[in-house]
């Protein structure tokens, strides 16, 4: 996210992506996936030689900005919070661009055909489910400075609930003051996989035996106009070597009869983090910590539509 705030917030970048197709991607798919958009990129992701300081092995990440043709001739690549470093290369990579033939530019085939062959995680999109995002940032606390980014970071993920996973959310028949507890598989998945100290950059999703606890009770408050209202409360406790998450749940979800769905759902969870993982930024901030997570329906744009970061932990 620190990299989206400095660089691409940067008016002189905005001008210059008018001429190009700005994209994202998960760098480990692209690495390691033998699919046609994959081996794509790693055609083009070592021309630029060094270019997050350790030499380009296999076991190097390749994350970073790139330009390159439609063709997948490469432009241009950096790895850098500087949006000045990254306007020069975009600059560069523009030139380059200019200077070549319509032949080098593009394809000599109609890349739709591959589509078929691309496997990603949004082909399993529940569009007939539940799809939550996850967003995360840590509570205020004494000691953090205002003009450390740090103090300002947040981050967000997807979660993914199909159809027949969202209607085991509910009981067979919906009544006033009838209470019940969400399916535990379920609620297990989403705190282990979601609830994580990603805020201030990249981490691991917990095993299933690091879950201490996970319950979500619910409980109907009101069923107006076939609208069922449940208040939803919990507790989730992950402990994992030397990190681990303890903090309680509120929320509230609408239940729509008629359509099926949700019409609301929404979850607070607040408590204390610890610990720290290889790249998610805490080398010196592992004690214990407030964070907070908001779960709420994710909107209908293609942005929101993006597969949990550990979909393949979900088996489906």
């Amino acid at each position: 996210m620190i990299a989206r705030q400095s660089v691409w917030s940067d008016e002189t970048n905005i001008k210059l992506l008018k001429d190009f197709i700005p994209c994202a991607d998960e760098v480990w798919r692209l690495q390691n996936v033998d699919e046609p958009d994959c081996e794509m990129f790693r055609g083009f992701c070592d021309e630029g030689g060094v270019l997050n300081g350790e030499g380009m092995e296999s076991t190097v990440t390749r994350q970073g900005t790139y330009c390159c043709t439609p063709s997948g001739k490469f432009l241009g690549s950096i790895n850098s919070r500087d949006p000045k470093r990254v306007a020069k290369m975009l600059r560069d990579s523009l030139k380059k661009w200019k200077e070549m033939s319509k032949e080098d530019r593009l394809l000599d085939y109609d890349p739709k055909d591959k589509l078929k062959e691309i496997k990603r995680g949004e082909t399993q999109y529940p569009k007939d489910g539940l799809v939550l995002k996850v967003n995360s940032r840590d509570m205020p606390r004494e000691g953090l400075k205002d003009s450390d980014w740090r103090t300002h970071a947040w981050n967000f993920d997807f979660a993914w609930f199909n159809k027949d996973e969202m209607l085991s959310m509910l009981p067979k028949q919906l009544k006033k003051d009838a209470e019940w507890e969400l399916p535990d598989g379920l609620v297990k998945r989403l705190c282990r996989l979601h609830l994580l100290d990603n805020v201030r950059g990249q981490t691991n999703s917990y095993p299933l035996d690091a879950v201490k606890k996970a319950v979500i009770n619910a409980k109907v408050t009101k069923i107006k106009k076939g609208v069922v209202t449940i208040e939803l409360t919990g507790e989730v406790k992950l402990e994992q070597g030397q990190r681990g998450l303890e903090a309680k749940m509120l929320g509230e979800a609408a239940w729509n009869s008629k359509d099926k769905k949700f019409d609301k759902f929404e979850l607070v969870v607040v408590g204390e983090r610890w610990g720290r993982t290889q790249f998610n930024a805490r080398q010196d901030d592992t004690e214990r910590a407030p964070i907070g997570y908001c779960l709420q329906i994710a909107s209908d744009h293609a942005t929101d539509k993006i597969a949990p970061a550990s979909f393949w932990e979900y088996g489906w």
